[in-house]
């Protein structure tokens, strides 16, 4: 963080310009006090030493050039059979491709070349000042005598031949023929192409067996090896010199040190100088050890010369030389010891001007680094700006074009970011951030539907991941052809959508746009089976909701709420369904908050009770033996609230497990206690209980429990269950109501007649009594149908052999009609309202109305 970085009080652009000014005048009096005391000792120590290290390098390099011979060779090594293919155009290419490509350059190998067993001569050689090339043979029909070419072949015409030129006379070609292993030659001149002396290098060249096949050799020019010892020279004033063991002086960087040309004797017998010749050499070498690595200071004639000398072996050891460097003694110290006072002024000045341009070139870094830095903390956010025209150092340069290109990578990776961000990848709609950042989200809408595809899940968790992306895919795309031209489409989540549509709109509109979207749902095979381009069909649940409100950012969020509580306001398992979003909508769920609260607080506080509704025989209404048992709440808060507000709230907050058990536990003891009042023994007690209750798998066990710790029977519970009980899990079901009925405990089904899947499951449900809804008796009196339905309930009770409870009876006439029709028991407010358990008062073991 920028907080916890800690800084230094001046940048470091500043801390440069002061610590080279600093060192400036520390190194003027430096200078001014060596020059008044003198380091003479200690220059000289770090001379000897500096030399000695560049003696090694320069070692080195020489080693490495003499080994290019070497090298030659085993280029050609693989010529096992030199005889056979000498006089060939490929052996002439291969030669030539070698000096010219392999070792190019002037102060590479002079000569490469072959001499065979029957006499023939090839080789080729470059010239040691112009570098041009130019070939070198005899002939097989002709080996005495050898042509020297103008040019690297033999078109290129004749410039010299030379006669009586027998290879077996060669003394190197003589040692090969006795030899296996490479070897180099004395110094000589060459009698075929006499311009310069030459060392050789010759490797014999013998067949699988053995037997001799010709000599490979490789020369490099003295003066050529002479111009490449000036060239590694420590100082112009130093002498590098290549020594042998009979300290012969094979090569120099100073023509002094050279032989005569008038006591060179050309030939094989040519000879070299030896150091003895040269007295004023001589005398700088005496004691010099040969062969190893020395470092001294020698004084001759007034002047002072540092003498390394260093061994200097090819990759084959076959050399023996030493490499002598002779350095006049020039050091800081001699000069400052005889400068006067303008040198040291002059050496000021030059400081202090160095120190000026240092400055400048820091100012000049470090502007636009500054300028930089600025740059940066925008960097991806807008498009980076060049620097234009101005001068950069390459650093700033190179850094400004990375940071342009990191610029346009971030910008970019921020775009695909963005786009991975706002648009859903399965179905390419808007996500709800894409949704939000849509331009025209805002221009003049007021019309938002929200979408469910209620079976998404189960297609997803039976079918897998990959067939919903399709299923989804195919949803999204069919909406955005049913939906008119302007629409915003988003998915919300997985199995939510949003479609915003264009323009103003009204009430009837979104009727107009449901009727097309709706078709999704419908139920005729036509409309609900969708077919995509690969012949696959897709069927789809779903229920919709809808805000009819101006869009802008104040209210955005807002109307998405308001789409979101239309939504949980269509029925359950209503399929197809459009609800709009009315303001008493959201007065709903505050109070279902409110009411949450409540109910979790009360619960905990024993805040409900029970009461008791007879349930009587319609034969004789003034007793019963049975009753319904039913909660009720006073809130401290919320005052008298009615069963059919929070029961519903509990089971969808899962707060009607804990209240399930508290009502049997409670029901037990009652029941009990009404018995110990006189009540027959035998009284039956309907408790309802819900489909969450009844999915917890120690139902059963509670049930009995609180019954056996109640001394209540078996027969006194029956337990009443909807039909929304059966469509949790029916197989469990059937098994857990089979295993109560076979302990005796009795099965009621409540609700008879308001689902749609009773009659799949009543012929193998295990139940002792059905209660019919209320709603149906309700229009009992006046409605045709109403009584068609109950006739056939009470029909079906007959046949099953179980008596139908009709709730809901408020008349004495109602009563009567449903004895007449046949209808055994009666429950309502005719024969009495609930009442606490306690208002009911049993005598000689019946309770009377």
């Amino acid at each position: 963080m920028q907080g916890s970085q800690k800084r230094y009080p001046i940048t470091f652009a500043n801390m440069l310009i002061f610590g080279v000014s600093l060192c400036a005048v520390v190194l003027i009096g430096v200078v001014f006090v060596l020059q008044q005391q003198g380091m003479h000792s200690w220059f000289t120590q770090t001379t000897q030493k500096t030399l000695s290290e560049k003696s090694q390098y320069i070692s080195h390099r020489i080693e490495m050039y003499l080994d290019k011979p070497r090298l030659a060779g085993i280029l050609l090594s693989h010529l096992d059979s030199v005889a056979d293919n000498i006089s060939s155009p490929t052996m002439e290419k291969e030669l030539q491709h070698v000096l010219e490509e392999d070792f190019a350059g002037q102060e590479s190998i002079s000569r490469i070349g072959i001499a065979s067993p029957n006499g023939q001569y090839i080789a080729f050689q470059r010239h040691p000042v112009s570098g041009k090339v130019f070939l070198i043979k005899n002939t097989p029909a002709d080996t005495q005598r050898v042509t020297v070419y103008r040019g690297a072949n033999e078109h290129s015409g004749v410039a010299n031949s030379v006669d009586s030129f027998n290879v077996y006379s060669r003394p190197w070609y003589i040692r090969a023929q006795s030899s296996s292993s490479p070897f180099w030659t004395k110094s000589y001149y060459h009698m075929v192409a006499n311009d310069g002396q030459v060392i050789g290098y010759r490797m014999p060249v013998r067949q699988k067996n053995n037997a001799f096949s010709g000599v490979i050799f490789a020369d490099i020019y003295t003066s050529v090896l002479n111009d490449y010892l000036v060239k590694l020279a420590p100082t112009s004033d130093s002498t590098l010199l290549l020594v042998d063991e009979k300290q012969q002086i094979i090569a120099s960087s100073k023509s002094s040190w050279r032989a005569k040309r008038n006591d060179i004797v050309q030939g094989e017998n040519a000879k070299l100088s030896t150091v003895s010749v040269f007295p004023r050499l001589n005398a700088l070498l005496q004691d010099a050890s040969w062969g190893t690595n020395s470092s001294r200071k020698v004084s001759q004639q007034g002047k002072n010369y540092y003498v390394l000398t260093h061994p200097v072996r090819d990759e084959s050891k076959l050399l023996g030389w030493t490499l002598v460097i002779i350095t006049p003694e020039s050091l800081p110290s001699g000069m400052l010891k005889h400068t006067d006072a303008r040198i040291f002024l002059s050496l000021a000045a030059l400081i202090v001007l160095f120190v000026l341009a240092f400055i400048i070139m820091v100012r000049q870094f470090s502007r636009p680094l500054n300028r930089l830095v600025e740059k940066t903390r925008l960097l991806g956010q807008q498009p980076w700006e060049p620097a234009g025209n101005q001068r950069l150092y390459p650093e700033i340069a190179v850094l400004e074009e990375e940071l342009s290109s990191t610029s346009s990578f971030i910008s970019g990776m921020i775009g695909e970011q963005k786009k991975r961000i706002e648009n859903d990848n399965a179905t390419g709609l808007l996500t709800r951030a894409g949704l939000f950042n849509e331009p025209t989200l805002y221009s003049n809408r007021n019309l938002m539907l929200m979408i469910r595809v209620t079976n998404f899940r189960d297609v997803r968790s039976t079918l897998g991941h990959t067939h919903s992306q399709r299923f989804i895919k195919f949803f999204a795309d069919q909406i955005v052809q049913l939906s008119p031209d302007g629409s915003i489409f988003c998915r919300y989540s997985e199995d939510l959508f949003i479609v915003v549509f264009p323009e103003h709109n009204e009430r009837k509109d979104l009727d107009t746009y449901w009727d097309q979207l709706s078709s999704l749902f419908q139920g005729t095979p036509d409309s609900r089976e969708r077919t995509d381009a690969e012949g696959r069909t897709y069927i789809y649940t779903g229920q919709a909701g809808a805000a009819l409100a101006t869009l802008s950012e104040e209210t955005i969020t807002d109307c998405m709420m308001n789409a979101g509580l239309a939504l949980q306001q269509g029925r359950l398992g209503a399929n197809g369904e459009c609800v709009l979003f009315t303001p008493e909508m959201r007065e709903t769920e505050l109070n279902n908050i409110k009411l949450h609260q409540a109910l979790r607080e009360d619960l905990q506080n024993d805040g409900f009770h029970l009461v008791m509704q007879p349930i009587v025989s319609l034969d004789n209404a003034r007793t019963f033996s049975e009753g319904e048992c039913l909660i009720r709440w006073n809130s401290p808060t919320l005052g008298f609230v009615p069963p059919d507000k929070f029961i519903g709230l509990a089971e969808r907050t899962g707060m009607i497990t804990d209240l399930g058990r508290w009502i049997i536990e409670e029901a037990c003891r009652q029941l009990a206690a009404f018995i110990a009042r006189g009540a027959p023994e035998d009284f039956k007690l309907h408790i309802n209980i819900s489909a969450v209750q009844f999915q917890q798998s120690d139902f059963s066990d509670h049930l009995l429990n609180c019954m056996l710790q109640n001394g209540l029977m078996n027969k006194n519970i029956c337990l009443e269950i909807t039909e929304s009980v059966l469509l949790q899990n029916s197989n469990r079901v059937i098994e857990t109501l089979s295993y109560l009925r076979r302990l005796g405990l009795s099965v009621a089904i409540d609700d008879f007649g308001s689902g749609y899947s009773s009659l799949s499951y009543l012929h193998q449900l295990p139940f002792d009594c059905l209660k019919i809804d209320r709603g149906f008796v309700n229009g009992l009196m006046d409605d045709k149908k109403s009584e068609a339905v109950i006739s056939s309930v009470i029909m079906l009770s007959q046949r099953f052999g179980v008596p139908l409870v009709a709730e809901g009876i408020e008349t004495l006439e109602m009563g009567l009609k449903l004895r007449e029709m046949g209808c055994e028991k009666a429950q309502g407010y005719y024969y009495g309202r609930p009442q606490p358990f306690e208002n009911w008062i049993p005598l000689d073991g019946v309770v009377g109305l």
